[in-house]
């Protein structure tokens, strides 16, 4: 995990540019690095080692020519492969990054998609002055912009953008989705001219008379390209595809030049992903769970049990719920926006134990997005039903809510009685 942070508007300092970039210090402790010039473009990184520790693939990183400028957080696993789209490049890193950038500076945009991994990225071409950003697929790495007509930032993380520009003011519509989906959705933001940057696109900032001047984001990847209904109609051969697949994606995420483990929290998405991991490891692989000890719901026993059959380096964290209410003013540190779901408090403990022990973790996170895990997802399916679809149009024109789960006002009077309670 690394972090970056830009901006291109004219009058901006490179002194603003540092105080945005250290923001993001916990982001990446390794390094940081700044560019900064006159026209109004800056670019600042902090940098967490994975990839080639040297110095070399500190950030911001520069083209072989010279004329691109680049900061980039994620990881491309497919960045060996992908060398071979420049014969006789003179590679100076064993990196992703430098990969990333010199595609970039041959293919352009086009390059993106190509590019098999999580990823935010800030191109800069100081021949054209024309800055590029772009953010991976499935959108697991964070990408926020800020744009008001006269100013263009953007960040990893929200609290950069705030560092930048103090007077940002709510903005009620996202809250109005959070109440009602205990999340703000994209492009929304709880700040008003902030935005997340949709996946699997990429945008260009120009300078037009002395303002920024933003492109259209345009989409490099969409799903349906990928989708081929009817290329497989034997059940065994699907599970051995999915098989390979799953086997291919643990084992390249796994490559690093630092020590790897996993979350394991008994389930079955981090059981499988630690499984494979263990199999196809040359290394013992070490595993993180939590344990509550004072919970209603304590999963660690299934945790422990997988650990020991797999034969892993099981590391296990006990704490109480008091323990977890004493989280919340470092949790909203963390999130810079409202977040409704409790799974932030195990996912936050747990992170802070494998950072003892090993610098990159794999989780299962994913999985039940993927395979309809959730029964939200059930429900959404039922309701295509014909008859049920025939229900909303009158539902709706009567004024009443067509959604699953709570209603909105459910949810507001819910935060307001919770208001009321001393913690």
């Amino acid at each position: 995990m690394c972090g970056i942070a830009g901006f291109f508007t004219e009058g901006n300092t490179k002194l603003q540019l540092q105080e945005a970039t250290d923001t993001l210090v916990h982001r990446g402790p390794d390094a940081g690095g700044y560019f900064f010039e006159d026209c109004g473009i800056g670019l600042g990184h902090r940098r967490l080692s994975i990839i080639d520790l040297s110095e070399g693939a500190h950030q911001p990183m520069y083209s072989a020519s010279g004329r691109y400028v680049m900061i980039y957080n994620g990881e491309v696993y497919n960045f060996q492969e992908l060398r071979d789209k420049l014969p006789g490049h003179d590679w100076k890193t064993h990196g992703d990054s430098e990969v990333v950038l010199e595609l970039f500076a041959q293919y352009g945009a086009e390059s993106f998609a190509w590019l098999n991994g999580m990823y935010a990225v800030g191109i800069f071409d100081k021949e054209t002055q024309k800055l590029t950003i772009a953010r991976d697929p499935v959108g697991i790495k964070p990408l926020y912009y800020y744009y008001d007509g006269k100013s263009f930032s953007f960040s990893s993380e929200l609290k950069s953008i705030k560092k930048l520009y103090p007077g940002l003011t709510m903005n009620r519509e996202a809250i109005a989705y959070f109440l009602h989906l205990a999340y703000i959705p994209v492009p929304l933001t709880i700040y008003k001219d902030v935005f997340k940057f949709p996946s699997g696109h990429y945008m260009e900032v120009s300078m037009a008379a002395g303002k920024p001047a933003l492109s259209e984001a345009r989409a490099f990847w969409n799903v349906k390209a990928h989708i081929k209904p009817g290329t497989i109609t034997d059940e065994a051969a699907a599970k051995g595809q999915l098989k390979d697949i799953l086997f291919g994606a643990v084992q390249r995420q796994l490559i690093s030049d630092v020590p790897s483990g996993t979350f394991l929290s008994g389930g079955i998405d981090s059981s499988l992903v630690t499984a494979i991991a263990s199999k196809t490891s040359d290394t013992k692989i070490k595993t993180f769970s939590i344990a509550v000890v004072d919970g209603k719901v304590n999963e660690a026993p299934y945790a422990a049990a997988i650990a020991k059959y797999l034969g892993t380096e099981h590391y296990e964290l006990p704490i109480h719920q008091k323990d977890i209410l004493e989280m919340v003013p470092d949790l909203l540190s963390v999130y810079d926006e409202p977040f409704g779901d409790t799974s932030a408090f195990p996912t936050m403990l747990v992170s802070k134990l494998a950072r003892q022990h090993v610098t990159v973790a794999l989780s299962g996170d994913g999985g039940d997005e993927q395979f309809y895990g959730y029964g939200t997802y059930t429900w959404a399916q039922r309701l295509q039903n014909p008859l049920l679809r025939a229900f909303r149009k009158p539902l709706y024109a009567a004024g009443l809510p067509v959604v699953v789960g709570r209603e909105p006002a459910g949810r507001i009077e819910r935060l307001a009685e919770g208001a009321q309670q001393r913690v």
